[in-house]
């Protein structure tokens, strides 16, 4: 072989082994860089996000027990339940004890139903923890009688107590004789899952453990034909009593 086709085979050789290099090398290594680096800046961004949020660090702890403190007041705010004997008590130191002027004639109360959270449950990659905790409503209808003031220290009643209450409508009329009669639907809320325990209402003013609370009698009375009671069954009523 000659000296000049040497000098050409090593010359391709040459080119052949910068192309190869710069092919599988060269370009592989910058490509790897060039992630490498973009990798570098988003974590460089995280890191002067950390920065900032921790030099804010004791204010963020600070804002979540103020937070904390208000959302355990506002659950707070909220019975453990609302029965039957709630609403009648209610009504009755409504009609008897805190309101003048008020007279209640009929009460329906409802049956509770949840009420079904409708907030955002996602935000920024952050889903929200369900604790458990469910909002219920019980809706039930008074009749009342009562005078234009009594009207109004009746809302003021209702809306001025601690627990969670509100006023769906009322609907009055006036009597020929200057009073106001209606019919007013109030509901009542209460949560279910808290830590707080169910307190149950102070019945005052009711006998407990009354045998006979018909006020009727209870047997012994022996009637004859014609209807009338002897007077064994007065006795028998007597020694109930």
């Amino acid at each position: 072989m000659k000296k000049s086709e040497i000098q050409l085979v090593l010359v391709v050789v040459g080119v052949l082994v910068g192309f190869l290099s710069w092919q599988f090398v060269y370009k592989n290594y910058q490509e790897k860089a060039t992630a490498l680096a973009a990798e570098n800046e988003t974590l460089q961004a995280r890191v002067d996000q950390l920065e900032i949020l921790n030099q804010r660090k004791s204010q963020y702890i600070q804002d979540t027990e103020d937070m904390k403190t208000e959302s355990d007041a506002i659950i707070h705010r909220f019975p453990s339940g609302v029965r039957s004997e709630d609403v009648i008590m209610y009504l009755n130191n409504m009609e008897f004890v805190d309101v003048n002027q008020v007279a209640v004639n009929s009460v329906s109360i409802g049956s509770s139903a949840e009420i079904p959270y409708e907030g955002i449950t996602e935000a920024e990659g952050y889903t929200l923890q369900d604790e458990g905790i469910q909002l219920y409503q019980r809706q039930n209808s008074a009749t009342f009688m009562t005078t234009y003031s009594g009207l109004k220290s009746l809302l003021n009643y209702i809306y001025g107590i601690d627990t969670r209450k509100s006023v769906t409508s009322v609907n009055v009329s006036a009597t020929e004789e200057g009073y106001l009669q209606g019919t007013m639907l109030i509901d009542f809320y209460y949560l279910n899952g808290t830590e707080y325990q169910y307190t149950e209402t102070d019945i005052m003013g009711v006998p407990l453990g009354n045998d006979n609370f018909f006020g009727v009698r209870t047997g012994g009375g022996i009637w004859t034909a014609g209807g009338a009671e002897s007077e064994e069954g007065v006795e028998g009523e007597a020694e109930e009593e």
